[in-house]
């Protein structure tokens, strides 16, 4: 993997990796890239795997090299503490307000007037309280850029000014995305020096592309404005209108349209558009809803227009309101245009979004490469494709031909994991089990599930496919605790919350002997390391295909059908594919770790679709029973470590 690198560094054009665990990918495009001497921006999926790659993985290299570089970490503006707004709130007065935030924002005030950089992760105790991120941060629509009194101090440039003096910028998906898209995050300014660019874990970067190509209004949208509205007019236009009337009718209204969406959909799921409005949503309660909130906006917007030259906050947030009325409605008139799909979201409570967006991102990455020929693209993942062309991938971002090989300038590898998975793992598929869709399928897998967790002394982590599947699972785990029997005393059942994963994560690898499970969907199918015996077992709940009436599936199946390709296998099958492989690569990051994985779904024994979906996991040895799962689970507790010889092979191949 480092040769390819180094020769795409050297001639130009896009170079894309599959690496499986344990390759070490990450040293396979430093090393080349440092050698190379060449300016590079580096791309990852994260907040926290850029912190990894410049706190651990750049030092690392160039101190074991002896070649140093100058290296700059660039985040997006919500990481940084926004001095002028922190002032403002720490200023007014909040009587709604709790007294503990404002005890902290005033200690947030003390520690942003002395740190460096003003990067919030050196603030732990912000990554708990999400809803006071957006007092103390700006965002593009409220930063009052050169008019901010605050400017010659402002974290966000003062980290985009150490990005370009240095050889090496450290940016995530979003911040790369943003740029191109309302050139806000400083990359306009790197892109032109840049002749190196690596996206790691790359295979989430069309759908981060997407969502900046297109439009997209938000409940977290209006619920920000409101606020600012009530904080920035007690400071500078008190009294004058009936702001803070105002701001509840815009919240009322966003709750409107969130009460709309749950009484048709389940929680993250996408609801398409049918005959103007989301499907299921009663049509007349829709544009009342839709008309309500613009009339808000309309009131704000005059308000604000009378009072916008007393205080550049008030000019800017008058300009956010015009921004937010024109998007709400453009996105809720006029019907989506050719090429683009529309859907409705909610998102837990009454939280909601609406989008618009292209089915993929090919339309944007051609014209990249194109306009920076001699620039070295490496885009890597450990997962990016069943194929020898890696056509999932390489068609999502246009970089394959209509056959779906790679396109002229594209070199694509594979390089299998560097772990020996038949030796350090096995894989079961219970035979008996009632198939997904069934009555009892996840009753069933919870009983069995008991037994498992009890038999190995916790040690598990469980994928699901749904957050319902996830509650259900952690209910019945619960309860066979409070049953007694299976070995299930003093077990520790965590089924986190989206925004409390990191800490069920810390929670769960330094469990050490107590007995703990960590159930969770979504966020932990990938990005998730756990090496050495605090995991053992992963279980995967069913094969995790995309749902078929999701309106994004639906899209990128009749794109794929207008290529002249099975829409089935292109994405469905593909999609399912790739998330078994991250699920299962969760079990063995290390040379020395062993495990199990169960994929409790025997339609990938009965399916002709089953041999491909099982060749996207690692070569595992096969557990054909009930029986030979438990003897395995056994020696796993007598010794942590597999020490049955290998089977032959999984059924089907």
């Amino acid at each position: 993997m480092a040769e390819a690198v180094a020769r795409v560094l050297g001639t130009g054009g896009a170079l894309v990796v599959q690496a499986g665990t344990g390759v070490g990918k990450t040293l396979a495009y430093l090393v080349p890239l440092l050698l190379s001497g060449r300016r590079a921006i580096l791309s990852t999926a994260t907040q926290a795997l850029q912190d990894q790659l410049f706190h651990r993985d750049i030092p690392t290299v160039t101190r074991a090299m002896g070649l140093p570089v100058r290296v700059a970490l660039l985040k997006g503006r919500a990481a940084y503490v926004c001095l002028h707004r922190l002032r403002t709130q720490t200023s007014i007065h909040v009587p709604e307000r709790d007294p503990a935030d404002t005890v902290l924002l005033a200690q947030l005030l003390s520690w942003a007037e002395r740190s460096a950089t003003g990067d919030l992760a050196e603030v732990p105790v912000v990554e708990g309280r999400p809803a006071l991120r957006p007092l103390i941060t700006s965002s593009r629509d409220n930063c009052l850029t050169s008019e901010c009194p605050e400017m010659d101090r402002c974290a966000v440039y003062r980290a985009r000014r150490a990005a370009l003096a240095a050889d090496w910028v450290v940016v995530n998906h979003h911040v790369f995305m943003a740029d191109l898209d309302v050139r806000d995050s400083g990359v306009a300014a790197l892109l032109p020096q840049a002749e190196a660019i690596v996206f790691d874990e790359a295979h989430q970067l069309n759908d981060t592309a997407i969502g900046f190509l297109g439009r997209r209004v938000t409940s977290a949208r209006w619920s920000d404005l409101a606020r600012d509205v009530i904080a920035s007019t007690r400071v500078h236009a008190a009294g004058v209108r009936p702001w803070s009337a105002w701001a509840l009718d815009l919240e009322r209204c966003s709750r409107t349209v969130g009460e709309l969406a749950g009484s048709t959909a389940a929680t993250d799921t996408r609801i398409p558009w049918n005959g103007g409005v989301p499907a299921g949503v009663d049509a007349t309660a829709w544009h009342q809803a839709c008309v309500a909130l613009d009339r808000v906006l309309g009131r704000l917007h005059e308000g604000l227009q009378a009072t916008a030259e007393s205080a550049p906050d008030l000019a800017r947030l008058q300009a956010r309101v015009a921004d937010a009325r024109a998007d709400w409605r453009g996105l809720v008139g006029e019907p989506a245009p050719p090429g683009e799909v529309r859907w409705l979201s909610r998102h837990g409570g009454r939280r909601w979004e609406v989008h618009q967006t292209p089915a993929d991102s090919a339309g944007l990455f051609p014209g990249l490469l194109a306009s920076r020929p001699a620039v070295g693209w490496v885009f890597t993942s450990a997962t990016l494709g069943h194929d020898d062309s890696l056509s999932w991938f390489t068609r999502s971002l246009g970089l394959a031909a209509p056959d779906g090989s790679p396109a002229p300038g594209v070199q694509v590898q594979r390089v299998a994991t560097a772990f020996d998975h038949v030796r350090q793992a096995a894989l079961h598929v219970p035979p008996d089990l009632p198939e997904p869709g069934e009555a009892g399928h996840l009753e069933s897998l919870g009983c069995r599930l008991a037994e498992w967790v009890g038999r190995l002394g916790g040690r598990t982590l469980v994928l699901t496919t749904t957050n319902r599947a996830a509650r259900q699972l952690a209910e019945q785990l619960r309860t066979a605790c409070t049953q007694g029997g299976l070995g299930l005393d003093g077990l520790t059942v965590l089924a986190p919350t989206a925004s409390a994963r990191r800490h069920a994560l810390d929670a769960f690898r330094h469990a050490g002997d107590r007995p703990t499970v960590l159930i969770a969907s979504g966020g932990l199918w990938d990005g998730v390391d756990l090496p050495g015996d605090v995991l053992q077992l992963v279980v995967i709940d069913k094969l995790p295909f995309p749902p078929p009436d999701d309106p994004l599936v639906q899209a990128r199946v009749q794109r794929a059908r207008e290529q002249g390709v099975d829409g089935f296998v292109a994405v469905h099958l593909a999609e399912a594919a790739l998330a078994l492989g991250q699920g299962a690569g969760r079990l063995i990051r290390s040379e020395t770790d062993r495990g199990v994985v169960v994929l409790a779904d025997v339609r990938v024994l009965r399916r002709a679709y089953g041999p491909m979906l099982l060749s996207a996991m690692p070569p595992m040895r096969w557990l054909a029973t009930e029986e030979e799962l438990r003897d395995e689970l056994d020696a796993l507790v007598r010794d942590r470590a597999l020490t049955r010889p290998s089977t032959m092979g999984f059924p089907g191949f």
